[in-house]
């Protein structure tokens, strides 16, 4: 924009407008791209001089306005808010419709985009620009399913962006396909079932197609099994699979041979699992049964024993689903295992199995020395078979143990007698024995009475007794506080216990009508420790008697003092009179008293306390008002 007036045709105002658009320009850089940054006076008087359009002042001013305000825009509270999104699941190529609000004076001109961030922090933009909530956005198909990304808004005018909010993709699938036993073949007999295995991944629920036009909707199983039942060899395949995200890819092959009159066949399925047994534990041994064989079959397991006769271990069973137990009577050691058939008589190859002994583990007898807060190591010996676990008495316990002997880290706050809680490996829980104990060097244990807030307590009453310990007391200590009875022999008081104090109730001790002087001391039941002995002066729980005198005559505004007399009871004393006067904690006896009354008023005792409770009020005073 070039700028230019006519002489005598601008009002001074303009040329302030002038100077503000001449600002302007500068600032954005406008005026950069086609003038020196410092104008000659030559090239300013010619700007000033040379004819051209004439700028008014509102369009001045509106030029400043637009301009200044995407600049203002950045200290204004302009803030673009978007809602969750964690509740939608969405697959890569997918259209999504993304609310947002705004808070701020948008531009007219201002637009909305939304941006999809990935793991790496890459930002894309997967929508139009839009006017107004809400954004329709495309997921680009080649991103990955089950990956979490961020999506935000962007504004154009001004230029903000709004809070991330995560959004998970959904996963193509993918199917294999095998027998139920993993392998790629199967032989079975005419009108037997064959039972394939499907392998799914991705976001359930699937649908597949079989090569042989089976279709399986909406399993949500995985792996998913099928029986096929062809009349003659037969190769299956899948032939498409799917979810929520389209189609996806397939793989593997199944040969269903059909045979009239097999050759049966007899073999041993995961033979390693079998290496290490444990007797009385039940186990299981997989086969492969192929082939015809005659009505009444029965398979067996067999072991041979030391002398290599075999002998049945097992129920004879014809479903080849065969579970058996280790007897007792074999001892730990290299066997031979094997199945048999009935119908024909057919034995599987031998695998060879070792019967392990159960655990034993034993705590060695350790004595300890720790300092307080240390931590030292228990010997735990172990035989049988492991790898190991151990539950000491006190909470600690440690697993997957492969040495023996073993150390064991303990930190006992207390002298401690450590037992086996529990311990076992392989063959699960075995027998445990032995004891180690343990002992904690500790700071001295002591009681400490601090000093007494009240050296003299009405019987009956309640007083509070702040202590402080030093050292470790047990688990189950429990404090008592005591005091010496009429014969000097302590005896136990009712007592609350806080952190910092005691409070104590004074009963069980007989009266007196002389104040008596008794010793009274904080005892600890583990450890037993006995705190220093202080003097409490005890009185009888004789009631207060309040007694109120005197008589005055006073003018409006004036003011008199009425005496009152405290009897019994143990200072400090408190009372409220008729006009509600109170006083709180007085140790003076006789005590006077300061009134004002603006009428003729009598003043009695309303309410007393002492340090022995509650008391009783007689007497009046009257005040006399005269005008």
């Amino acid at each position: 924009m070039v700028l230019t007036t006519r002489p005598n045709s601008i009002s001074p105002s303009m040329n302030r407008f002038k100077l503000i658009i001449l600002t302007l320009l500068m600032g954005t850089g406008a005026w950069a791209q086609t003038t020196p940054a410092s104008l000659p006076d030559s090239t300013q008087q010619e700007l000033d001089e040379s004819d051209g359009p004439i700028i008014t002042e509102q369009e001045a001013e509106e030029a400043l306005e637009k301009e200044l305000k995407g600049k203002a825009d950045s200290v204004q509270a302009y803030q673009i808010l978007l809602p969750r999104l964690d509740f939608l699941s969405v697959c890569a190529g997918a259209t999504i419709t993304i609310p947002f609000k705004t808070i701020g004076p948008f531009d007219t001109d201002n637009t909305f985009m939304a941006q999809l961030i990935d793991r790496q922090g890459k930002v894309i933009g997967i929508s139009l620009p839009f006017k107004k909530s809400p954004i329709q956005a495309v997921i680009p198909s080649y991103k990955l399913g089950s990956e979490v990304y961020q999506i935000q808004i962007i504004s154009t005018i001004p230029i903000i962006q709004s809070n991330m909010v995560p959004i998970r993709l959904l996963e193509t699938p993918t199917a294999q396909l095998t027998v139920a036993d993993g392998s790629q073949a199967v032989r079975i007999m005419p009108g037997q079932e064959a039972t394939l295995k499907v392998n799914l991944s991705g976001t359930a629920p699937w649908s597949f197609l079989l090569s042989d036009s089976t279709l399986v909707t909406q399993t949500m199983s995985n792996p998913h099994y099928l029986s096929v039942k062809p009349q003659a060899v037969k190769p299956y395949s899948i032939a498409a699979v799917a979810n929520a995200c389209g189609s996806g890819k397939t793989g593997g092959q199944v040969i269903v041979n059909v045979d009239d009159n097999p050759e049966p066949k007899l073999e041993l399925k995961d033979a390693a699992k079998l290496a290490r047994l444990c007797n009385g534990i039940p186990f299981q041994v997989a086969i492969n049964a192929t082939g015809k064989y005659k009505k009444g079959n029965r398979f067996v397991i067999q072991l041979a024993d030391k002398s290599g006769v075999f002998k049945n271990i097992s129920t004879p069973d014809s479903s080849g689903q065969l579970t058996t137990q280790i007897p007792a009577s074999y001892k730990p050691g290299a066997y031979k295992l094997r199945v048999s058939s009935t119908a024909p008589v057919l034995l599987s190859e031998t695998a060879t199995i070792t019967i392990v002994e159960p655990t034993v583990a034993t705590l060695l007898k350790d004595s300890l020395h720790l300092g307080e807060n240390e931590t030292g190591e228990l010997t735990v010996k172990f035989t049988g078979a492991g790898p190991w676990f151990v539950l000491l008495s006190d909470g600690t316990y440690e697993n997957n143990i492969l040495e023996s002997p073993h150390k064991m880290k303990v930190k006992p706050l207390y002298n401690t007698n450590y037992q086996i809680s529990s311990a076992g490996g392989l063959c699960g829980v075995g027998t445990f024995s032995g004891q180690a104990k343990v002992s904690v060097k500790s700071p001295p244990v002591t009681i400490s009475i601090d000093r007494l807030p009240q050296n003299m307590a009405c019987l009956g009453s309640t007083i509070e007794i702040p202590y402080k310990t030093t050292g470790r007391f047990n688990p189950g200590n429990k404090f008592s506080v005591q005091i010496t009875d009429k014969t000097g022999r302590f005896v136990d008081l009712p007592t609350t216990v806080t952190p910092t104090s005691m409070q104590v109730k004074l009963t069980g001790i007989a009266q007196t009508d002389t104040i008596k002087t008794q010793l009274i001391r904080i005892i600890s039941s583990s450890p037993a420790v006995s705190s220093t002995q202080e003097e409490l002066d005890l009185i009888a729980p004789n009631k207060a008697l309040g007694e109120v005198s005197g008589r005055g005559i006073v003018t409006p505004g004036q003011s008199t003092r009425i005496m009152l007399k405290f009897k019994n009871g143990l200072p400090p004393w408190s009372f409220t009179l008729s006009d509600g006067s109170a006083i709180s904690g007085t140790f003076l006896n006789p005590y006077l008293i300061s009134v004002a009354p603006e009428k003729t008023t009598e003043f009695k005792i309303v309410s007393l306390k002492s340090g022995c409770g509650t008391g009783t009020g007689k007497g009046s005073a009257v005040v006399q008002v005269e005008k």
